[in-house]
């Protein structure tokens, strides 16, 4: 069952890169700064470099504040494993499901509603650590899409008064800061969403590390290794709604955007929130949108992108619930 429970942790890191993997990379692409397939492996390139150098507090916040640790790690390790290897694979399903439909959800709220509803069906209600949640999940997920909305808002004005006149040469220069800015976000997004698998991971691991959440070294290896892999071979998929959809991207609308992101992102790694890049990078393209005029902004498509933040919490918590349930009756039913 361990290694059942590693492979699925493995998969949802691959998954969780074809799902947000692009989105990152998404404006860099239709502003064709990079060619779409040397951007895609540019991107996989700073995932993997992010995930492996920047650290591990997000990681400990996953195993430690989501879910009360103490239970799990000096109960049973089955039902440990269970909790674990259902919590993969509810956000595998729902990613899944959101990707085929190439809605830009959030795979890291997917992960963490489904470690709740798991948690809830295995441990009880006391074990979800919900003073943390409400102000570090919930309220976080409501602040990031509007301080990434505001922050690209503000970033295109700035950026729009500065090159209004700017010579060919400013341009270049802008051009250069562009690619170097793609490669940051990806690298901070890799940073953040490897960390949210090396952290559930470790709790499956702990039966087999003295019942402690230790984060080995080929964890976080294999962690970014499997994300950057994912948005390498599926990281296109979300390009088009999130670069073409909401509004019409440009170089210098492009460059707003990814700057408020890399803002906003290296501030939750920084302290440990497990925000949603992919949230973060697509309120700053609706915020540059409206920063050139709110007309230019598809609000029907960002209607849907808000529905989809709002329902995966619930959704994938009830998934995790009823998934354990299902479990649990079939191993009484039939062992």
């Amino acid at each position: 069952m361990l290694y059942v429970t590693i492979l699925l942790g493995l998969a949802f890191a691959y998954m969780n890169g074809m799902h947000d993997g692009g989105t990152v990379i998404a404006t860099t692409i239709t502003s064709r700064i990079i060619k779409p397939h040397r951007a895609i492996q540019f991107a996989g390139t700073a995932n993997f470099a992010g995930g492996v150098v920047m650290g591990t507090a997000v990681a400990y916040t996953i195993s430690e504040n989501i879910v009360d640790a103490n239970p799990i790690l000096n109960g049973s390790d089955s039902l440990a494993y269970l909790f674990v290897s259902m919590s993969f694979l509810c956000g595998i399903l729902w990613n899944l499901l959101t990707w085929a439909v190439k809605l830009p959800s959030s795979a890291s709220h997917a992960l963490i509603g489904a470690m709740m509803g798991c948690g809830i069906s295995a441990y009880g209600w006391e074990c979800i650590q919900w003073n943390y949640i409400m102000v570090k999940v919930i309220l976080a997920m409501l602040i990031s899409p509007m301080v990434g909305f505001s922050a690209g808002y503000v970033f295109y004005r700035l950026e729009k008064n500065l090159l209004e006149k700017a010579t060919v040469a400013v341009s270049r220069t802008v051009i250069v800061l562009h690619k170097l800015n793609s490669f940051f976000l990806a690298f901070t997004y890799g940073s953040n969403d490897a960390q949210k698998v090396m952290g559930l991971a470790a709790i499956g691991l702990a039966p087999v590390m003295g019942h402690k959440v230790i984060i080995p070294v080929w964890l976080i290896v294999a962690s970014a290794a499997m994300l950057a892999l994912g948005t390498v071979t599926g990281g296109y998929n979300m390009v088009k709604t999130v670069g073409l959809d909401i509004c019409r991207i440009n170089m210098k609308n492009s460059f707003a955007s990814q700057l408020a992101s890399n803002f906003v992102i290296t501030f939750a790694n920084l302290t440990g929130l497990p925000i949603s890049a992919t949230q973060v990078v697509t309120s700053s393209v609706m915020g540059v949108g409206s920063g050139n005029t709110p007309r230019s902004v598809n609000w029907e498509v960002t209607k849907k992108i808000v529905f989809a933040w709002i329902i995966t919490i619930p959704a994938t918590m009830f998934l995790g619930y009823v998934t354990v349930q299902m479990v649990m009756f079939l191993e009484n039913t039939f062992m």
